[in-house]
Formats: C-alpha cells, structure tokens, sequence
C-alpha cells in the first residue's frame, strides 16, 4: 500500500518537473525491450536445465506453460501498440 501512494505522489511530482519526457519514454521503452529479450534467454535457458535435470515432468510443463504465456503476451501487446499506430 506504501509503495502505491509513494508511486502516485513521485509520479505527480515528475508530471510537474516534465521527467516523463518522450526522451524518458523512448528510454524506457528501450530498456524494457532489452529485459524481455533478456528474460525469454533465461526461460530457455531453465527449461534446458529442467529438461536435462529433471526430465520431462510436472516442471517441464509449468517452464512450457510460462514460455507459451510469456511469448502470447509478447503477441498480444505487439498487435495492440502496432493497431495504434
């Protein structure tokens, strides 16, 4: 609950100090492309590491379900902002 009113009230404050600027957005943008790519490497590399350590079992199917959700959201938000434009 503190970290959602600490939210608002820095978000207000940077509205006024214009930090969200479209530089700040591009940078964000950027960098949250860079952590997706950076996640879907990690994911295979888990589900490699599940597949060779524990075979195929329930872990392998909860590591495939993450990837299909990861990846659909990948889809879904692309075909939204794409729409947008």
């Amino acid at each position: 609950m503190v970290a959602v009113i600490v939210y608002f009230i820095n978000r207000s404050i940077g509205k006024k100090k214009r930090w969200f600027d479209e530089r700040q957005q591009h940078v964000a943008s950027r960098a949250k492309a860079a952590a997706w790519n950076a996640t879907s490497v990690i994911l295979l590399v888990a589900w490699a590491i599940i597949i060779i350590y524990d075979g195929i079992s329930f872990s392998f199917f909860l590591m495939t379900g993450i990837w299909v959700a990861h990846n659909l959201s990948l889809i879904a938000t692309s075909v939204y902002f794409n729409s947008q434009n």
